[in-house]
C-alpha cells in the first residue's frame, strides 16, 4: 500500500425516544434567594459566572426567573458556555461515548467526566442519568459541540440521520435518505460537524457503488444542514474518490467517519483507477468542495495495516499498525501542509503489554494539555495514559459493563439540535 498521490484541487417528523427523565427543575438552591440584578452584580459578571457552570445546574437555574431562562436559552450564551466547556483543561465537561453491545437493549451511554475517570478509574464509568435507549442498533457518526449524530441502518433502503443533545434531551430527525442503488450494493461513509462560516451543523454522506462502471459516477456526496429552511439533502459536486474499504471494527463505526478539523471533514480515500494509493480527502463545510491531501511518506509501507484518521489537540492525525509490533501515529501540525506531518507516537506493543489488537487498537481519544494521550488498548475497557515525551504510561481500567466505547469524546453543552435558537 502506498500513501502518495497527486494533489487536486416543511416541519420535520420527530419521534420520542426513551430517555431517563431530566433533573427536576427545582427551586433555586438555598444560597440563591433572588435573581441577581444589575443593582447587585453587573449583568456581564452574572453572565460570566453562569457560563462557567455545568449544564445540569443551568437546567435548574432556568426556573429561577424568566430573564435567566431567556438568557440561558439565547444563542450568544450557548456559544459562550460552549467555549468555556470546550477550553476547560481539567476535562470536567468531557465524557466518553459508548453504545450497548448487540443482543442487549439498543442505546447510547455517556461516561462520567474524564476528570473524574482519570482521577478514579475504578468507579463505575457511565452516568446512568445520561443513557439513551433507542429502537435499533445505532451507527454513531460523530459528536460535535454536545450533539450526537447517528444512523439506524435498520431503516434501509431508506434511512435517516438522528441528532441528540443528551444533557437537554432535545432530539431531531433528518428527512429520509432514499438510496437509488438498493440495500447491499454500496458503501457509505458519513461525517458530522459544525460549519463556522454559516454557523450551522452539517452531515455529509459519501456513497460508493463498485458496480457502477463510470468512474465519475461511482461515488456521490449528499449534504444535510441541520435546521435549513429546505430541510433536504443536497447533492455535492463530483467526488472522484473511493472511501477506504478497511474492515471497520464492529464496536466503532465512528472510527471510519469524517474527522472535523479546520472547518473540514476528512476521510481516508483512494482513486478508482489507482488501487492501493491512499490520500486524505477533505470536504470544506463552508464551500462544500473537496480536495485531497498527501499522507506522510512511510518506509516499508507493505508492513502497514489498519490506517485510520483521528483528531488530537485540534490537529489531524494518521495512525497505523506497523508489522504487528508497533502503533505509529503522525500529526499534521499545520492543517493542509503536507510538510508539517511529524511522528507523534511510536508505541511498542510489547512495552505496554498489548498483543491482541487485530488492527482495531490502540484507539486514541484525547490529548491532555500535558501532552499525554488517552488510548484504549483493549475492548474490555483497558486504557493507558501515554506520555510521548518520556515514553511512559499508566494503566486505567474502566469497567465497561458490556458497553463498547466509540473512538470519540463527547462534551456537554446547551447546543440544540432544533434550529434556529433564540438570538
Amino acid at each position: 500500500m502506498s500513501f502518495t498521490s497527486s494533489t487536486t484541487a416543511s416541519s420535520p417528523k420527530r419521534r420520542r425516544r426513551s430517555l431517563h427523565p431530566p433533573p427536576p427543575l427545582n427551586n433555586a438552591p438555598p444560597y440563591v434567594t433572588m435573581p441577581l440584578s444589575s443593582e447587585q452584580l453587573p449583568d456581564d459578571l452574572v453572565i460570566e459566572i453562569l457560563s462557567k457552570l455545568p449544564v445540569k445546574s443551568l437546567l435548574r437555574f432556568m426556573s429561577v426567573c424568566k430573564s435567566w431562562n431567556s438568557l440561558i436559552l439565547s444563542s450568544n450564551f450557548v456559544k459562550k458556555h460552549l467555549h468555556h466547556s470546550s477550553s476547560d483543561s481539567t476535562l470536567r465537561y468531557h465524557r466518553l461515548l459508548g453504545r450497548n453491545i448487540p443482543g442487549t437493549v439498543p442505546g447510547l451511554q455517556f461516561s462520567q467526566s474524564l476528570l473524574s475517570l482519570i482521577d478514579n478509574p475504578l468507579q463505575s464509568p457511565f452516568d446512568s442519568l445520561l443513557s439513551a435507549e433507542l429502537r435499533s442498533e445505532p451507527m454513531v457518526v460523530g459528536s460535535c459541540n454536545g450533539l450526537i449524530c447517528w444512523l439506524n441502518f435498520d431503516d434501509y433502503p431508506s434511512h435517516y440521520a438522528y441528532y441528540l443533545n443528551p444533557m437537554t434531551r432535545l432530539e431531531f430527525k433528518s428527512p429520509c435518505i432514499s438510496h437509488p442503488w438498493g440495500r447491499k450494493r454500496w458503501l457509505t461513509r458519513f461525517g458530522f460537524g459544525y460549519d463556522h462560516i454559516s454557523d450551522s451543523y452539517k452531515t455529509v454522506g459519501i456513497y460508493y457503488d463498485r458496480r457502477v462502471e463510470n468512474i465519475e459516477e461511482k461515488t456521490f456526496v449528499l449534504v444535510y444542514t441541520l435546521g435549513s429552511p429546505s430541510n433536504s439533502w443536497r447533492k455535492m459536486q463530483t467526488f472522484p474518490f473511493v472511501p477506504f474499504l478497511g474492515q471497520p471494527c464492529p464496536s466503532g463505526y465512528s472510527d471510519w467517519c469524517g474527522k472535523l478539523v479546520s472547518n473540514t471533514l476528512n476521510w481516508l480515500c483512494g482513486r478508482p483507477d489507482e488501487k492501493g494509493y491512499l490520500v486524505v480527502v477533505s470536504i470544506d463545510l463552508g464551500k462544500e468542495t473537496c480536495v485531497d491531501i498527501l499522507l506522510p511518506i512511510v518506509d516499508k509501507y507493505e508492513l502497514i495495516r489498519g490506517p485510520r484518521l483521528w483528531v488530537l489537540g485540534g490537529c489531524l492525525c494518521f495512525s497505523y499498525d506497523f508489522d504487528g509490533t508497533h502503533f505509529v501515529m503522525w500529526k499534521m501540525k499545520e492543517y493542509g501542509v503536507t510538510e508539517s506531518w511529524t511522528i507523534l507516537l511510536n508505541i511498542s506493543y510489547l512495552d505496554v503489554g498489548f498483543d491482541d489488537h487485530f488492527g482495531y487498537f490502540p484507539k486514541p481519544f484525547i490529548m491532555l494539555d500535558t501532552g499525554e494521550v488517552l488510548l484504549q488498548i483493549k475492548d474490555d475497557g483497558v486504557f493507558i495514559l501515554y506520555n510521548p515525551r518520556h515514553k511512559s504510561f499508566k494503566y486505567l481500567k474502566f469497567q465497561n459493563e458490556k458497553i463498547w466505547f466509540e473512538g470519540i469524546t463527547y462534551i456537554e453543552s446547551l447546543v440544540s439540535p432544533i434550529w434556529p435558537l433564540v438570538n
